[in-house]
């Protein structure tokens, strides 16, 4: 008879001791309680139940506040405006006016989905595994962290939008946005006048366009918009005639992507001296609620503050042409 067998039955039941051979003393399995049982039903299924009835009110109510008419058929000739994305890629079209297509589009979500699945391969600690907020200051980091996030991608976004021009009209070198006025000259005749207004950065885009500075006898953007890449005369080299437009280069991939970096750094460095991240498994924590809260304010943006053109509006004031 295995040991396993012996432990397991109740000691009434055990085999007579055999002479030479240690004594097993079994004990009866503890039976676990009611408490600490999950249940399919009622524990799970009920609340899925009730979840799926908010749900569905919730949809009856909105359908019955919010008009939702159905436009025209879909005419390939014509294309709406303001034209979207489904919601859920709505962040990624909202990226695209901020930075790179490729690492709007392709690089950065794919960045993103790499690192949530290497998390459990990088974080192996098992304090608070499998529990909300487990941690001891998991609460409070999460709560600061979306903040932070939100707050920041707002700004970002803002300041991209043009909202700040004015604060930063001091920046020298900037070129003057020229600007056309309408003028009556006499009734019912009208003169279109061309004026030349200092404004400070429109967007993150000026760097390459309306930013101008000299180093030398170099002249930003125009002297560095055109820069070969070493061997690229040759024939057989994959990249054969390319160039680097470093100033559109520095404007849509080094300087947003570097802001990214840069804030997420500081998110968790504030933490850091707070007291707050004090393992790898809370600098994950931070991380993690950055990229998701960050996600969900751009899905907002480009849901309710996007309206022709794609110009940062009220959601009051956003309404599609049906072409």
């Amino acid at each position: 008879m295995a040991i396993e067998e012996v432990i397991e039955r109740p000691l009434a039941e055990a085999p007579p001791p055999v002479e030479g051979r240690p004594v097993a003393v079994g004990r009866p399995r503890p039976k676990r309680e009611r408490e600490e049982e999950v249940m399919v039903w009622p524990d799970l299924v009920f609340i899925e139940f009730v979840v799926a009835v908010l749900f569905t009110l919730t949809f009856i109510i909105l359908s019955v506040l919010i008009d939702a008419p159905l436009l025209n058929r879909a005419n390939p000739d014509v294309t709406p405006n303001p034209s979207k994305a489904p919601w859920y890629f709505l962040n990624l079209q909202e990226l695209l006016a901020h930075m790179d297509k490729a690492w709007a589009g392709v690089l950065l979500p794919s960045v993103a989905l790499v690192f949530f699945a290497v998390i459990p391969y990088i974080d192996r600690g098992h304090e608070g595994e499998g529990v909300w907020f487990g941690t001891k200051n998991s609460g409070r980091m999460t709560v600061f962290t979306a903040i932070y996030s939100v707050v920041v991608t707002w700004i970002l976004v803002l300041f991209d939008a043009g909202k700040f021009e004015r604060i930063t009209r001091w920046f020298p070198g900037l070129v003057p946005v020229k600007e056309q006025v309408s003028q009556e000259v006499s009734p019912g005749v009208f003169e279109t006048a061309t004026f030349e207004v200092g404004k400070g950065f429109l967007s993150m885009k000026d760097v390459a366009k309306r930013w101008e500075w000299s180093i030398g006898k170099l002249d930003w953007p125009k002297d560095f918009s055109h820069i070969p890449i070493p061997f690229n005369d040759v024939g057989w080299i994959p990249w054969h005639g390319m160039n680097i437009n470093l100033p559109a280069t520095m404007a849509e991939q080094v300087i947003p992507l570097s802001l990214v970096f840069l804030l997420a750094v500081l998110a968790i460095a504030i933490q850091w001296r707070l007291g707050w991240v004090r393992n790898r498994h809370d600098v994950f924590i931070v991380m993690f609620t950055g990229v998701m809260a960050g996600y969900l304010t751009l899905t907002i943006v480009g849901s309710f503050f996007r309206g022709q053109g794609q110009a940062l509006v009220p959601p009051w004031d956003v309404k599609v042409d049906p072409g």
